[in-house]
């Protein structure tokens, strides 16, 4: 609607005075199309003096939608958005138009940001999805996987041992065969199976004072057999001191050891060499993923193979990657064991690394801390320990325990929600969507308070990081609930169903009353852990509920 407003002469100069000191631009046009007067907040808006536009074209359609938006281009390429309004006047006794100019140029990023947001979080979301339900049908998959490959192995062993009769050596040759190939894909599905369990957070393991003798005994025999076949030497060290050893899980290193001791023999060359060294190490390089100060063994494995192009030495510990990718590679297998390798060993508190160049083979060493004699001696016809010593009665020992307790506390906590009066969609989800981030969360808050009693309370830049994927966790958390239906209320009261069980956990494992002084710091520090958890899913809860109502 248009507003005919003929000014008198003698009104102008108020006109003017009063148009001069609005905040929003204000331009009259001739009904030619040209600028006849310009505010300062008009010239600030076009980025030009007023006396410079007069006379000039405005250039914009001054007909159609009540508020159109116009693009100004100031001189330089800049661009401002306004908002555009125009009423019909008699200006200087010509017919013109008052055109009013509104700068919402913020307002208009701010929309595109809020959008940009939107799309990001929805993106999120569906990657969030897409990898718990590859998790999930990983985990399924491998299981369903190893019932029929054990019952082909137990049948080729028994064939083998002639239970059906006497075999042919023809006939044993190609059972032998049935076997190798069942054993090799058992090994496959076992890697996958061990991958989904470390993505979902539900693999723990030991941390008690190991040989470093006897596990690498073990990974060689298991090795042996594959480096004879290529004409392989495996240079080991005559005599590791039985003395020397690591705080961490002898089966899982052992794991760990045959993977590399798999990948030099089906990388190196034929008739070629892999050594293999044990050593300790005071003070590792600093780009190494470690906790603590050291000391460390460190056992590495040197092949002969063609090496490895800088740019491929850490995507090569990403899932299924390998670095000689491609159809045309000359080696089988999925992919997983460094990145199960590398998992495995920092679980422990270590790390597996790599050095290598193109054309001079890769040297993979597995880094684990050294146990304090103290903690030896005391270890000695002990199921477990924890080390160092100064944190054998502190928040270290308790925060292992909560490590090796996450699954027993994930199942009460699954049950204590599916009973929840305020929570009725909990009895219809399955065990992984009410699991969710829960499994992460606990392993990054048992994990915390081993770090804080390892820096003595100090700043450290492991807390700082371990908060960041806490707050990361939960905001994702969050999210997840809202999609599955949750309100703030019930969110609240799973957090204390949670803090609940994971404070009933502790006590039942530390039950010593000597220990009880540690036992309630720890449930202090694990509470505060987790209200801060709360507050940003419950702000990550808000955002999700307030983006669904504004798209229904």
């Amino acid at each position: 609607m248009t507003i005919k407003a003929p000014v008198r002469r003698s009104l102008q100069p108020l006109l003017r005075h009063i148009i001069d000191s609005l905040p929003d631009g204000i331009v009259v046009v001739s009904k030619e199309g040209l600028l006849a007067f310009a505010n300062p907040a008009a010239a600030t808006l076009f980025g030009r003096a007023a006396g410079d536009l007069e006379g000039q074209e405005f250039g914009y359609a001054l007909a159609g939608s009540e508020a159109p938006e116009i693009d100004i281009v100031r001189p330089g390429g800049t661009t401002v958005v306004a908002e555009l309004r125009v009423v019909d006047i008699t200006w200087e006794d010509a017919p013109a138009y008052l055109v009013s100019l509104r700068d919402v140029t913020d307002r208009k990023r701010a929309e595109e940001h809020e959008r940009q947001l939107d799309r990001e979080r929805g993106a999120r979301a569906e990657a969030e999805a897409a990898n718990q339900a590859k998790t999930e049908f990983l985990a399924v998959m491998s299981h369903e996987l190893r019932t029929p490959l054990n019952a082909v192995l137990g049948y080729a062993e028994l064939l083998d041992l002639g239970v059906a009769g006497v075999m042919s050596p023809e006939q044993r040759q190609q059972v032998a065969r049935i076997a190798a190939s069942g054993r090799h894909l058992l090994t496959l599905v076992n890697e996958i199976l061990d991958l989904a369990k470390v993505e979902a957070g539900r693999l723990t393991v030991t941390r008690v004072p190991v040989s470093v003798s006897d596990v690498l005994e073990a990974a060689v025999v298991l090795a042996q057999p594959h480096a004879e076949s290529r004409g392989l030497v495996l240079d080991v060290p005559d005599s590791v001191p039985g003395t020397l050893r690591f705080v961490g899980d002898h089966d899982r290193t052992r794991q760990i050891l045959s993977n590399l001791l798999s990948n030099a023999v089906k990388f190196s060359a034929p008739a070629g060499q892999i050594i293999v060294r044990a050593g300790i190490a005071d003070d590792a390089p600093a780009s190494r993923h470690l906790h603590g100060a050291g000391p460390w063994v460190a056992v590495s494995v040197r092949d002969g193979g063609s090496g490895i192009p800088d740019e491929h030495l850490e995507s090569i510990f990403a899932p299924f990657v390998q670095a000689e990718g491609g159809h045309t590679r000359r080696s089988d297998g999925t992919g997983l064991g460094l990145t199960i390798s590398r998992r495995l060993a920092r679980l422990m508190r270590g790390d597996v690394t790599v050095e290598s160049a193109p054309g001079e083979g890769s040297t993979f060493t597995v880094w684990l801390p050294m146990p304090s004699a103290d903690a030896i001696d005391s270890a000695e016809g002990a199921e477990e320990v924890a080390v160092p010593a100064s944190r054998t009665r502190g928040l270290g020992e308790i925060g292992d325990g909560l490590m090796r307790e996450i699954d027993a506390i994930l199942d009460a906590f699954v049950a204590r929600l599916r009973r929840e009066p305020l929570l009725p969609a909990a009895t219809s989800l399955k065990h992984t969507q009410l699991v969710d981030h829960i499994g992460a969360m606990l392993a990054d808050i048992a994990s915390s308070l081993v770090t804080f009693d390892e820096s003595d309370g100090t700043p450290s830049s492991l807390l700082s990081d371990s908060a960041d994927l806490l707050r990361f966790v939960a905001d994702r958390h969050g999210a997840q609930r809202a999609r599955l239906g949750w309100t703030p209320d019930a969110l609240r009261r799973e957090c204390e169903v949670l803090q609940e069980e994971v404070a009933s956990s502790i006590r039942r494992c530390f039950a010593t009353p000597a220990l009880q002084p540690q036992v309630a710091e720890a449930i202090g520090v694990v509470h505060r852990y987790l209200e801060q958890a709360e507050e940003a899913s419950r702000r990550s809860l808000d955002r999700t509920l307030r983006s669904q109502r504004g798209r229904e």
